[in-house]
């Protein structure tokens, strides 16, 4: 049999709009010491309203008591934090023929990067442990002394249709967050959501008609809060604050120092840390898939 050529792959990876990392901020980070776990103070203000006790008033009806209600907090005030985790891909291969090991590890944690951390960051787990904090799908408050780490999420509805599902969720989700949130979605629900007009394309983004990014995620899986699996024709969504995150430079691994000699085998590795969180809101609602009957 004659020897084949070798060659580069020529087709091009392209990853998926509209998944997490591309939806939601991505600040530069103060050092290398968020690779450890972060804090931070959150504030979630709810607000009032009052009056002028000396109002004047007009026309029918009684005037409002003399004094108004005295002035009450009304800022939740919480230490929140959230730790890293870490992404990688490795392969083996004989180091003969091998043009650029470094690069092809490289190459291929670009390939599953984005959805490995969106599944961490819908289930919670890594390496099979449920060490990714703040995660979606919790239905546990866990505390690290006073710091929060992971919040509950609160389901709104259950078994509802997407348009009613999605403006509970969207109304909930204005309740406690007067800014522009997420709806976290697993690709499965696109289009229901589709079908039933509720999202929409403005440069590249993908919205709800009320103005939230929706981020639709190909690592999501559409497990509920407890972690189950959604039955047939359903799935989970789950609505936060604004998400940011931190990722760390991919380090890959030497070729010396990746050589297996007793195999004769490169065990190349690249990985990256990662850590995200969000704001004030952790809101679920489960949905039934499928196109409008009426």
């Amino acid at each position: 049999m004659a020897a084949r050529q070798l060659i580069d792959l020529p087709a091009v990876f392209t990853t998926l709009p509209y998944g997490l990392w591309d939806t939601i901020q991505t600040p530069s980070p103060d050092g290398v010491h968020w690779q450890q776990g972060v804090t931070w103070p959150e504030r979630c203000p709810t607000g009032d309203t009052t009056y002028d006790e000396c109002l004047s008033v007009t026309g029918t009806g009684a005037p409002p008591e003399p004094e108004p209600e005295p002035k009450t907090a009304n800022v939740e005030q919480t230490n929140r934090g959230a730790l890293p985790f870490t992404v990688y891909a490795r392969f083996d291969c004989s180091p003969v023929g091998l043009g650029d090991a470094q690069s092809s590890a490289q190459d291929a944690l670009a390939r599953v990067e984005q959805q490995q951390v969106e599944t961490a960051f819908w289930t919670g787990a890594a390496g099979g442990q449920p060490v990714v904090f703040p995660h979606l799908a919790a239905d546990t408050e866990v505390l690290d002394g006073d710091i929060v780490l992971q919040t509950v999420a609160s389901p709104v509805v259950t078994g509802a249709d997407a348009a009613y599902a999605l403006g509970a969720l969207e109304q909930e989700l204005a309740g406690c967050y007067a800014g522009q949130g997420l709806i976290h979605v697993p690709r499965t629900a696109l289009p229901t959501l589709a079908a039933w007009n509720l999202v929409e394309v403005r440069d590249g983004v993908l919205y709800t008609l009320a103005g939230n990014r929706i981020v639709a995620g190909g690592g999501y899986t559409g497990s509920g809060p407890d972690g189950s699996a959604p039955a047939a024709g359903t799935t989970w969504i789950y609505a936060t604050g604004a998400a940011w995150g931190y990722r760390s430079d991919v380090y890959v691994s030497q070729v010396r120092d990746s050589l297996n000699r007793s195999a004769n085998t490169l065990q190349m590795l690249a990985e990256r840390n990662y850590l995200i969180g969000f704001e004030c809101c952790h809101l679920a609602a489960h949905i039934v898939l499928g196109v409008p009957t009426e």
